[in-house]
């Protein structure tokens, strides 16, 4: 069995979850519910969840709040929340589980689903810790990108990766010096943020770092730093084009 505690202000939203929990995942089990920071820390410290779903905003500390408070984060996290789009895209880069409300019964048992599977490994919380200092530095550009794989999670430098490219169903990004890390997450995952982080799609297998680009030649192929190539589809040419004709 799963432990689990919901941790809510409002009740009908701790019932929810719970009700669903009843229905579609019955191998978690709720030990305990928490309606602020302070009782979910009580909470936390007495029956040691295996995970903990977690509102974003409550009254007298956020769910961010009760993770700082924490001397070690070893359960998993799913958070909850009605939050913009720039803490989705928080949770998206630190490859943290999120459930926007209203809840998605589909989206919920798929998030238990990935807890499973991390159960089975040592639980690393370095995708906490990066969420935590995003929200904390309030940055309008992400930095860092925590991406999943086989072994857990690895930070990259989001100024380190030159191209990402697509893989069947999987991403391989080539980075500095030659390095690459694969991770399960298609294309489509990470050019629907990372556009807004000096990224452009320039063809359906390849999203590209602008600040790496070399070269450009009538042939349709793009040259970026570490000799690292990428065709420049006829569908993406007018807007790549465009942006460094405003650049010059």
């Amino acid at each position: 069995m799963i432990k689990c505690i919901i941790v809510d202000d409002e009740l009908p939203a701790r019932a929810c979850i719970q009700n669903y929990l009843k229905d579609y995942c019955q191998d978690v089990e709720v030990v305990a519910q928490a309606d602020s920071a302070r009782t979910a820390q009580a909470a936390i410290m007495k029956y040691h969840p295996d995970l903990v779903f977690l509102d974003v905003e409550m009254p007298n500390g956020s769910g961010f709040d009760l993770l700082r408070q924490l001397n070690r984060i070893d359960f998993n996290v799913i958070f909850v929340t009605a939050f913009e789009e720039y803490a989705v895209m928080a949770f998206r880069f630190s490859a943290t589980d999120f459930l926007l409300k209203p809840i998605n019964i589909k989206e919920l048992m798929e998030a238990v689903d990935r807890v499973r599977k991390e159960m089975s490994r040592k639980i690393d919380s370095t995708n906490i810790k990066a969420l935590l200092q995003m929200t904390k530095s309030g940055l309008s550009r992400f930095r860092t990108l925590v991406v999943a794989n086989n072994e857990g999670f690895r930070v990259l430098n989001v100024d380190d990766i030159i191209t990402c490219e697509a893989d069947g169903y999987c991403t391989i990004f080539h980075l500095k010096d030659g390095q690459k890390q694969v991770t399960s997450r298609n294309l489509k995952y990470y050019d629907d943020f990372l556009s807004g982080q000096g990224f452009q799609r320039v063809h359906n297998s390849f999203l590209i770092n602008l600040h790496h680009v070399i070269s450009y030649s009538s042939e349709g192929v793009i040259t970026l730093a570490e000799g690292q190539l990428a065709p420049l589809g006829n569908t993406f040419k007018k807007r790549f084009l465009e942006f460094f004709e405003k650049s010059k």
